[in-house]
């Protein structure tokens, strides 16, 4: 049965008097096995609610309600039953990669349709049963990430380390054939599913198009902690720009065919060959920004964006007359060249000062260079003592847990501020949130957050509020 966690301030729970420990036994007099029964159980404006108590008492609650409210707790699980774990052993899991002594649920391997159609997770469809999908179907669960990798079978299933895999083709193509959208990704392996095998995964899911919106191709995530497993490598700089030029060759003949590009690079394969990103038409709809594809770009959109709004603009602001306020900024070192860019601006602006601070990632190690994957204890230690009397230092929210000030690592936000004696400001990691978090104002734009953090695909175990039903 579905039992609270944690209850919301001023939610319905509240009202109700619902606390952590209570379960939820039916709604409208139905069962709840998970979350999709309680997705659609919860839209309504009138609902009835019985509910074990801790003390054994059962009370039923009538509700009325704002239809897409829901009851504002986290459940025990994020699917409500037990996570859906993954029955792979793949070449270039992360979570392999993990050291000791890190957030306990980002060593679980979900790989559960329902967090994918609800919260975006990557899933690889090895351990979904005929009727599975077939509840995907009737429930219209659409859209859904899917890790194809490679859609040669015998490819995939050394890959993956798992008989089923090599049933992909079979999945997509039922699914697509009932309407389901899908996302899917390429993690490139170099000299396991790159150059001609790169080619046959986009020619065989392009014809699935548009029920297959998507293809991103994304660099494969290497950490120092690979003890005892597959030898793997980073591309090289000439590996990077030869993918870069392989994928534009196919979206020449997409944008004929199909009017999209249909496959899309990650960021990370621009900054390793040191290129620019392409334009903002390239991605069109940026379907993929939370898998690292287009990020750079709606970056620095909103950066233009934020300096036709600023008013007065930021170079009339020389005849200000007040104290320097110099402001740091952290960064990991793949983005640090876009945000060193964006900090030029404020060259001519009197009385503001930005420094750069990019971290390496000795904790993952130097191949993991994306700013999500920091953690405290580097950020303490490679800046501990650099600081030139910075009176505010900047922190990207990609970096931190939702709606805690906890990093990677635990080490809080206070940590890092007691430790490097300044003031430590999170700010959302968006050209609105660099943009006026150096200028000390408010956001006059809200976020406009196309991607979440590379952490989330990591974290995605951990209690995340369920969109229109548990948020």
């Amino acid at each position: 049965m579905p039992r609270i966690a944690r209850v919301h301030p001023n939610s319905l729970a509240t009202e109700l008097e619902l606390v952590p420990g209570d379960e939820l036994l039916t709604v409208n007099g139905q069962p709840i096995h998970d979350i999709v029964d309680l997705q659609f159980a919860f839209a309504g404006e009138d609902i009835e609610l019985e509910v074990l108590k801790q003390n054994g008492e059962t009370w039923v609650f009538e509700v009325e309600k704002d239809y897409d409210e829901g009851l504002g707790v986290d459940w025990e699980y994020p699917t409500v039953d037990k996570v859906h774990l993954c029955h792979n052993k793949c070449v270039f899991c992360f979570v392999d990669q993990i050291p000791d002594n890190m957030r306990a649920t980002l060593n679980v391997r979900d790989d559960d349709y329902r967090l994918s159609f609800l919260h975006g997770n990557f899933i690889t469809m090895t351990n979904l049963r005929q009727e599975e999908l077939q509840r995907i179907v009737d429930l219209k669960m659409s859209p859904l990430n899917v890790s194809v990798h490679t859609t040669n079978p015998e490819l995939r299933v050394r890959m993956l380390a798992n008989k089923r895999s090599g049933e992909i083709l079979r999945q997509i193509a039922f699914l697509a054939e009932h309407g389901i959208e899908m996302n899917t990704q390429i993690v490139l392996c170099p000299q396991w599913n790159d150059g001609a095998e790169l080619d046959r995964t986009i020619r065989d899911l392009a014809p699935f198009y548009p029920q297959v919106r998507t293809v991103s191709v994304v660099p494969v995530g290497l950490t120092k902690h690979r003890r005892g497993l597959h030898s793997l490598r980073s591309s090289t700089v000439e590996e990077a720009k030869a993918v870069i030029g392989q994928v534009e060759q196919w979206q020449k003949r997409f944008r004929q065919e199909l009017g999209v590009s249909f496959v899309y690079i990650a960021d990370e394969y621009y900054v390793l060959a040191d290129m620019n990103v392409p334009p903002t038409e390239y991605y069109d709809d940026f379907g993929q920004t939370e898998n690292g594809v287009g990020v750079i770009r709606t970056f620095l959109d909103e950066i233009d964006e934020v300096l036709l709004q600023l008013q007065p603009p930021l170079k009339a602001r020389r005849t200000r007359t007040s104290p320097l306020r110099r402001v740091g900024v952290i960064t990991g070192v793949s983005a640090q060249s876009t945000i060193k860019k964006c900090l030029s601006y404020f060259a001519e602006v009197p009385h503001v000062d930005t420094v750069l601070y990019p971290v390496v990632n000795d904790f993952y190690g130097h191949h993991v260079t994306v700013t999500g994957l920091l953690t405290g204890q580097d950020i303490i230690r490679q800046l501990q003592g650099r600081l030139d009397d910075v009176d505010n230092l900047l922190l990207p929210d990609v970096m931190l847990k939702d709606d805690q000030d906890v990093l990677l690592d635990n080490c809080t936000v206070d940590e890092v501020e007691r430790s490097l004696k300044t003031r430590v400001t999170v700010v959302p990691a968006t050209g609105s949130g660099l943009m006026y978090g150096v200028l000390g104002q408010n956001h006059r734009l809200a976020p406009r957050r196309r991607y979440e953090a590379t952490l989330r695909n990591l974290d995605k175990y951990e209690d995340t509020p369920i969109p229109s039903t548990e948020s």
